[in-house]
């Protein structure tokens, strides 16, 4: 599966430094990408570092631009990220713009869903964002937060809630594949997620998990790191791959 850990900005500065090295002796037998508030070089080896956000393609003040993130050698950058919808009003014409600005950048852009909360108003929302957008041989994440989890700092999602988007999604994007040329997606489950969330994630088939900034300490997360290695072994000895 694919882990994805986003520091926000709240998380000390110093504390996201040791996070960064003490992750580094972990053994982790999954694809970990982590977005610390300031992006620093991707020179990391046991984990890539990816970007909280991308600027638009004009020119403007206090945002990473796409130049930047490419001399970083940063190959992923969230896009409409729920906090900056709600707090910063940021509109889906401003996230298309971003996400083409990363598409045309060879960055994957990691699209947040989730302000809508029933699967034909994630569509909806999802078509919003990718609309004029040539995805012809490029790679998208589409990450999926409970926002009710989210807002109350508790893991509220509903299972039949988080498989109907799932679903929703699983068929619009393999049909959008089809017919558009895209490389590759993948679905990963964010809002409040621990351990459960991530048993709960890999059950209903999603590729991954979003993680926030609660475990400011390595030795925090390491059950999540037991339960998402876990679950490559038993993929291993199931499928073989």
């Amino acid at each position: 599966m694919i882990c994805i850990v986003n520091f926000k900005n709240m998380m000390h500065y110093e504390k996201q430094l040791k996070w960064l090295q003490d992750i580094e002796r972990e053994f982790l037998d999954f694809k970990l990408l982590v977005a610390p508030t300031l992006p620093e070089h991707n020179s990391y080896h046991n984990y890539e570092i990816i970007a909280q956000n991308i600027s638009l393609v004009q020119r403007t003040v206090g945002e990473v631009s796409a130049s930047v993130l490419n001399g970083l050698k940063i190959q992923y950058a969230f896009v409409g990220h729920l906090e900056r919808r709600r707090l910063l009003n940021e509109t889906t014409d401003l996230i298309n713009e971003r996400l083409i600005n990363c598409l045309d950048n060879h960055i994957v852009p990691i699209i947040c869903l989730g302000i809508h909360s029933g699967p034909d108003l994630v569509i909806r929302e999802l078509k919003s964002i990718l609309k004029n957008s040539d995805l012809s041989d490029q790679r998208v994440i589409i990450a999926y937060e409970s926002l009710k989890s989210t807002q109350s700092n508790q893991p509220v999602y509903s299972y039949v809630e988080m498989e109907a988007v799932y679903l929703k999604l699983k068929q619009y994007m393999d049909e959008l594949t089809n017919s558009s040329g895209l490389s590759s997606y993948h679905l990963v489950m964010g809002g409040h997620i621990n351990e459960e969330g991530i048993n709960v994630a890999e059950k209903i088939g999603y590729d991954g998990v979003l993680i926030g900034d609660r475990y400011q300490e390595v030795t925090s997360f390491k059950p999540l790191i037991k339960t998402l290695n876990r679950i490559k072994r038993e993929r291993l000895l199931t499928h073989g791959s």
